[in-house]
């Protein structure tokens, strides 16, 4: 399973999750408490924190360990901005090419 994959469902599951517990049919598919009860599916409880930490493990990375969370956070953060930047950069040669110095000579 690919590293987005994971992220993703951990994302939506901690979105349905109440206090870091969410409840799993017996196909191991996260189900809400008020599908669980409108269907009537017997539904287990889970520890999603747990859960999270293993299927990133099971590909690599121990989200576990403080320093590496805090690493990769900054690692996201310092990709981020530079995408930011190489974005302004972009922007800025856009506009001067569309701009004709032929008329900024004239301004001036």
């Amino acid at each position: 399973m690919s590293l987005k994959k994971v992220i993703e469902n951990a994302l939506e599951m901690m979105d349905k999750a109440d206090n870091g517990i969410v409840l799993m049919n017996m196909y191991n598919e996260i189900i809400h408490p008020a599908d669980a009860a409108f269907k009537g599916e017997v539904v287990y409880p889970y520890n999603a924190k747990s859960f999270i930490e293993e299927s990133f493990k099971q590909n690599g990375l121990d989200i576990r360990d403080k320093d590496l969370r805090l690493k990769l956070m900054k690692l996201l953060l310092t990709f981020e901005q530079l995408e930011a930047k190489k974005s302004r950069k972009c922007k800025v040669n856009e506009l001067l090419e569309e701009s004709s110095f032929i008329e900024f000579d004239k301004l001036v």
